[in-house]
């Protein structure tokens, strides 16, 4: 599937993150995405246009609104990205100190000073400023949360579907990136699953 949202590689690469963790709910077995400044495909194992075809999920409930609520929430608790922006705000805080006269920290002792901290704070005091602070300049500096929400608010209901049997030539550029940013999952499985048959096979066992 390549989509042409032209909001700009900040905001595609969110909204492929999301898109991949609906569609792997819906089984569609999604391997990875892959966002430019102008479009974002996903390719996966299962066939796509048939699961919009047959609206499951449709394209509509695919790019709705609701994914940068509870979606956004639970990729952001996943990832990496939440750490490493916490790291930043609390050596701003001086929660962290780098530089201590004779004690100066290295950038590893930093990180695992900040990530201890920040698994305490989720587990014991998840309202705490510093967590708020996180996630706040997460979603507007990592993130472009809101162009991204005013994106999908503008092209509910406008979305057009083609279903081409080749390339078209403005995606060509985009499909050239296939394979830069992979997605942990079913697929992953299933692939894994098919490789040892394949070497069964080529053993001659049954």
């Amino acid at each position: 599937m390549v989509a042409y949202p032209f909001e700009g590689r900040l905001a595609h690469q969110t909204l492929g993150m999301l898109l991949t963790r609906r569609l792997e709910r819906a089984h569609a077995r999604p391997l990875g995405f892959v966002a430019t400044d102008y479009s974002l495909a996903v390719w996966a194992l299962d066939d796509m246009a048939a699961l919009f075809k047959a609206k499951n999920p449709s394209l509509a409930a695919l790019f709705d609104e609701d994914m940068l609520g509870d979606d956004l929430e639970a990729w952001l608790n996943d990832s990496w990205m939440l750490k490493r922006t916490f790291r930043t705000c609390a050596v701003i805080a001086g929660l962290i100190e780098k530089r201590y006269p004779g004690q100066e920290k290295s950038g590893r002792q930093v990180t695992v000073s900040a990530d201890l901290i920040y698994d305490v704070l989720r587990s014991h005091e998840p309202d705490h400023i510093l967590l708020q602070a996180t996630r706040t300049d997460a979603s507007a500096g990592l993130l472009d949360v809101s162009r991204l929400g005013e994106m999908l608010s503008r092209v509910r209901g406008r979305i057009v579907h083609k279903h081409l049997d080749q390339i078209s030539p403005l995606a060509v550029p985009v499909m050239l990136e296939i394979g830069k940013e992979s997605v942990n999952g079913g697929a992953n499985d299933t692939l894994l699953m098919e490789a040892a048959d394949l070497v069964e096979e080529a053993m001659g066992r049954s």
